[in-house]
């Protein structure tokens, strides 16, 4: 059961201080008992109960005994690993050990004499909002609230030994007008501060559309101190509390999982936690990762990717690539892995100057713009001879191009690259990405969406209607993103497809990488947005697509590349991104 050990690692990672967390779930319908013993040290008896994840703390490498038909059987374990009691036909229960990436810390192999186990619980202080939309009494809210602000706080505890204290409740006044739980949380955000080390829940209770917007809430993960929920929503309070502790978990570093019981799943409110011997739980990376950021929080209650110890760092980058590895595309587990590669030492460049760009004008700007390119594909629909294909796409740039040019200040640029990522999207990405969701979603009626897509036609770069696509998604996300982010998003919608039609598709990604640089580029040089008036010719702005891979299966990709953080993967992007870097547009 062991993980080998490669001598030969140059880490030069120091000891935990703290010593060392395994974390062990039960995937059976009984409780297992078990002892836990660590060199020169008594054994420990435990009991997980059927259906639980919890974590075990140790001072390094240690020895768990359960007696599975009466027989005891001995198995190491290594710290900061993850663990599984599952049924066995022939045993009843069988123990093993979930695979995680890459290597362990040779460190992590000695014993810690500092370790200080088993260890107290992180207090973390949580102030619970609801907005003006509240029609109960204080009372009633605040009790039904705290009721199960409670028993999703007592989940977080026992998988994490983060201790969720509800320390007051307030109100805040929302946006009405707000269509997504993004945009409600954007001005959660906005009226709420949050100190550092502590976290606000908001639950909204106005009315609106649940198949337009099906998300019961919104956070931004580890960064964020904030959690917008809907209340009323799911139906049953049992799935409010799941709800509850999974957006929770995200906030406090989990990401997506494919655990059946885990309440990172997706989707949520799918009738487990009504099922008899249901438990309220996370699954064992997801929870493992918390372990870690509860140590980081213990340092630094302001905690970041860019605070974390170097062996943490090392730890978490292992944990979320299992995590990635489970559930492809998860955007949140991109992200953190991302930010895991990068240098922390590193100094990145502050973006240059783009001058006093007033964000009401943009967006009402790209209004306009959104509504010349509608009418210009309305005015084309209805022609003889309608144009079609690249000569299309060409056509509505240049209408795009021509209002967005007549604006006299910063807003032109800006304003043109957000119109065109939605105008000529097809299929929503910008709206269900939280992440630019919330800046697209007011540029365009549903109403004046439909008639948009009715009248589109079909538009192409390289003849491909999805290379046009993710091109001009592409430079919204620049525009909206920071460039690693947008680059990241594009992975994530392109590894989302992966199951779907048309599986996954590299030229994708590269139009989409394409889109982000052209929206880099025309942010440096305004004049790029001239030379697209003049003419869009997809040569100039999307690089050559010979030779990449089109319509993989989630199978079909694993067996090619691995994942998404798998260096053969990585291989990829970096010829993608030099292909980009080829073309005289963006030089």
């Amino acid at each position: 059961m062991r993980t080998a050990i490669a001598l030969t690692l140059a880490l030069a990672f120091g000891a935990p201080a703290s010593g060392a967390v395994v974390v062990i779930g039960n995937y059976t319908d009984k409780p297992v008992s078990f002892t836990v013993a660590e060199p020169k040290a008594k054994a420990r008896e435990h009991t997980l109960g059927a259906n639980d994840v919890r974590p075990f703390f140790v001072a390094g490498p240690a020895v768990l005994t359960f007696a599975p038909k009466g027989k005891p059987l001995a198995l190491e374990l290594d710290p900061f690993a993850p663990y599984a009691f599952v049924p066995d036909r022939a045993e009843g229960v069988r123990f093993e050990s979930l695979e995680l990436p890459g290597m362990p810390l040779p460190a992590d192999a000695k014993p810690d004499p500092n370790a200080a186990n088993p260890r107290g619980p992180l207090k973390i202080a949580v102030t619970l909002y609801v907005d003006d939309a509240e029609t109960r009494a204080e009372r009633l809210w605040q009790g039904a609230l705290r009721e199960r602000f409670t028993e999703a706080a007592t989940a977080i505890e026992r998988a994490s030994g983060i201790r969720l204290e509800l320390t007051a409740f307030a109100t805040w006044k929302s946006d009405p007008a707000a269509k997504s739980a993004d945009e409600l949380l954007t001005g959660f955000e906005a009226a709420v501060k949050v100190p550092p080390g502590a976290l606000a829940i908001g639950y909204s209770s106005h009315k609106y559309d649940a198949k337009a917007e099906p998300a019961f809430g919104a956070t931004r993960g580890i960064a964020s101190r904030h959690v917008l929920l809907r209340e009323w929503v799911p139906r049953n309070e049992p799935e409010r509390v799941e709800v509850l502790a999974g957006f929770l978990a995200r906030a406090l570093g989990a990401v997506g999982s494919p655990d059946f019981g885990s309440a990172t799943r997706e989707p949520l409110a799918d009738g487990y936690v009504l099922r008899p011997g249901a438990v309220l739980r996370l699954d064992p990376l997801n929870a493992l990762a918390l372990n870690l950021w509860a140590d980081e929080r213990r340092r630094d209650p302001a905690v970041a990717f860019g605070t974390l110890a170097p062996e943490n760092r090392h730890r978490m980058a292992r944990i979320y690539k299992a995590l990635l590895k489970a559930a492809p595309g998860d955007a949140l587990a991109i992200a953190y892995l991302e930010d895991l590669a990068r240098d922390p030492k590193k100094k990145e460049n502050p973006p240059p100057d783009a001058g006093p760009i007033v964000l009401a004008a943009r967006d009402a700007l790209a209004a306009r713009v959104i509504k010349a390119v509608r009418t210009r594909a309305e005015e084309n629909a209805k022609a003889p001879a309608p144009l079609t294909g690249d000569e299309l796409t060409e056509a509505l740039v240049r209408a795009a191009a021509e209002v967005a040019l007549g604006h006299e200040g910063p807003e032109g640029p800006p304003a043109f690259l957000l119109a065109v990522g939605v105008a000529f999207d097809d299929t929503g990405a910008l709206l269900r990405d939280p992440r630019t969701a919330g800046a697209v979603r007011p540029l365009e009626s549903d109403a004046d969406r439909k008639t948009r897509l009715a009248a589109l036609g079909n538009p192409t770069l390289f003849g491909r209607r999805d290379v046009c696509r993710r091109f001009f998604v592409g430079c919204a996300a620049g525009e909206l993103l920071p460039p690693d982010d947008a680059e990241r998003a594009a992975v994530a919608r392109a590894l989302a497809d992966a199951d779907g039609a048309t599986g996954t598709c590299v030229p994708v990604i590269a139009a989409e990488f394409a889109g982000a640089t052209f929206a880099l580029a025309t942010q440096l040089d305004a004049n790029l947005l001239g030379k697209a008036r003049a003419g869009f010719l997809a040569r100039e702005f999307v690089p050559d697509l010979d030779g990449l891979v089109n319509g993989l299966s989630g199978q079909k990709f694993a067996e090619k590349y691995g994942s998404a953080t798998d260096e053969r993967f990585a291989a990829v992007l970096d010829d993608v991104r030099a292909r980009v870097r080829k073309l005289e547009a963006y030089k």
